[in-house]
């Protein structure tokens, strides 16, 4: 067990362990690992519960039958995960503001999680109108060695990386952190 409290990890073994589970997932129930739909189905059990009568007259619903599904899980335990290991590791730290955001954008939360907000309704609109998400595109493309997987893969690396030196007003990126 004292490899799961390590601070990083070999990319190699991870990267085999993930491409086990994207196997698995399509083994067992036949799509690809995603986490928008966990989303999306958590929508509509609350439309469900807050408007039944709307929500069977939307047509976007039929798809997303109100049910908890694996999905829901795989947030759960995306949450779950990262904080034990985090604790496990030793790098648990309760941050409001991190720190390359008060050096550029300042101490303020309200603005940062204001950004983040914004950010996060950005990005789920822009998988719900490619009709997927990020994770499924992203690592379900590439798996499949998809075409689209690796334009995707590298567009957002290029766009990650260019709203980073104008969001933060970088002169350079520093791909290898040196203490």
């Amino acid at each position: 067990m004292l490899f799961l409290r390590r601070k990083t990890w070999w990319p190699v073994i991870v990267g085999i362990l993930f491409a086990l589970i994207e196997v698995a997932s399509f083994y067992i129930s036949k799509r690809p690992l995603g986490a928008s739909r966990g989303y999306t189905v958590i929508g509509s059990i609350l439309e469900y519960v807050i408007w039944p009568t709307h929500a069977a007259n939307v047509t976007y619903w039929q798809s997303y039958e109100p049910y908890v599904e694996w999905t829901m899980a795989l947030l759960v335990g995306i949450v779950l995960g990262s904080f034990v290991s985090s604790v496990l590791s030793g790098e648990f730290r309760l941050r409001f503001v991190p720190e390359m955001w008060r050096v550029s954008k300042g101490p303020s939360i309200r603005n940062r999680w204001l950004w983040a907000f914004i950010g996060g309704i950005l990005v789920g609109f822009g998988a719900r109108m490619a009709m997927g998400c990020t994770l499924g595109m992203l690592i379900a493309g590439v798996i499949q060695l998809s075409p689209a997987g690796f334009i995707f893969m590298m567009s957002l690396w290029m766009g990650g990386a260019n709203m980073t030196v104008l969001f933060y007003r970088l002169k350079t990126i520093a791909l290898i952190k040196r203490d």
